[in-house]
């Protein structure tokens, strides 16, 4: 039981609230032993805590290696705004061709701190219909314009050793809800689903090391997917679906990294089922890591599930084992240090400096497109 309990730890991904290790935290972190955790904006207040905490954390979890993770895509979505200056957004980046230099900032931004995992970039396809949900996450409009960003932004991670993520797939461009609040359905024909949104997956599959499956619901891609069998009139979201992930991810597509299913505890994952019946829908889907992104109680419902169900089945008990083997694996070839690197005020004050300079780059690069095309 306790080499299946330190299986079913590893792939989950945690966040927690606060800017400080407690004795509920470290109770938490030393029974489950999780995988990774992810970091948020009320987590940090300022660098020298920030850094102490990813220090603490790391001490307290010392049975392996980490994914030490945060969301760091520019734009909107930047848990560091406030510890670095902003950075531009992913559809700024991509139209002044700065994909790569946004990537390698934030690769030295994770760095600074011993972050390896940054859940960027978007892969989603921009478009009218969802821009009032995904703003200036997509960088851009078509598989060929996402694709490019990405290759860039996936190189500039690489210079500081972070991991990316591409999300969401199989996409969330035609999104009108918020997969945060209530579960999308995405009622775009499969055909263009596999064409478009599909296509930065297939392109980029042996260049990402993970990918991030959605909690949305695609009900023409599930029918196209099934073929002769029956859907159901309710199918599950992506991130529970066997014929999106296991299916076209893994198998058509041939993806060998990590599937990462998104955060447990949104709306999209919800609606319906338990938070239990969620983690282990996942699994047996084909994900490989779970993301419980704030309550205890999640992560202790989430944890305390995949053990009883793996205990009681044997067919689950291997799906828990292959997809811890295959993060120890990725784990392992990275060959993360385990002694943290005291934190550089000067070094960090240059980023800083650097990440500002880039940010005016940027907005004068998009002023200068912006008249072109009035022209």
């Amino acid at each position: 039981m306790d080499h299946l309990r330190e299986q079913a730890g590893e792939l989950l991904t945690i966040g927690f609230d606060g800017q400080e290790t407690d004795r509920d935290l470290e109770d938490l972190l030393r029974r489950v032993r999780p995988g990774g955790i992810i970091f948020f904006q009320r987590n940090i207040s300022s660098a020298g805590q920030f850094h102490a905490l990813v220090s603490a954390v790391r001490e307290i979890s010392s049975s392996g290696p980490l994914f030490l993770a945060i969301d760091l895509e520019g734009g909107a979505v930047d848990r560091f705004r406030e510890l670095t200056g902003p950075l531009p957004a992913a559809s700024h980046a991509a139209r002044t061709g700065s994909g790569r230099e946004l990537g390698q900032l934030a690769g030295r931004a994770l760095a600074t701190f011993s972050l390896n995992v940054d859940f960027a970039p978007v892969l989603d396809l921009g478009a009218d219909i969802s821009d009032p949900v995904m703003g200036d996450r997509c960088p851009g409009r078509t598989p060929a314009e996402v694709i490019q960003f990405a290759r860039d932004f996936l190189s500039g991670l690489e210079e500081s050793s972070v991991l990316g993520c591409g999300k969401h797939f199989p996409g969330l461009g035609s999104g009108i809800v918020d997969s945060h609040l209530t579960t999308p359905v995405i009622g775009k024909q499969a055909d263009a689903l596999l064409t478009e949104d599909v296509e930065p997956y297939r392109v980029l599959a042996a260049r990402l090391p993970m990918v991030m499956v959605a909690h949305a619901v695609y009900p023409k891609l599930e029918s196209a997917l099934a073929g002769r069998e029956s859907v159901s009139d309710e199918p599950p979201p992506a991130s529970l679906s066997p014929r999106i992930v296991r299916g076209l991810l893994r198998q058509e597509i041939g993806f060998g990294g990590l599937i990462v299913c998104d955060d447990l505890e949104m709306g999209g994952a919800l609606e319906g089922r338990s938070i239990a019946d969620a983690a282990v829908g996942a699994l047996e889907a084909g994900c490989d890591m779970l993301l419980v992104c704030r309550h205890r109680e999640h992560v202790e419902s989430v944890f305390d599930a995949i053990c009883r169900r793996a205990d009681s089945n044997p067919d689950f008990r291997a799906l828990v084992a292959s997809a811890a083997e295959r993060i120890r694996a990725v784990k392992q070839r990275l060959g993360w240090e385990r002694v943290l690197s005291p934190f550089d005020a000067g070094k960090f004050q240059a980023l800083r400096e650097q990440i500002d300079e880039f940010g005016e780059k940027v907005q004068r690069d998009i002023a200068r497109l912006r008249t072109a095309n009035m022209g």
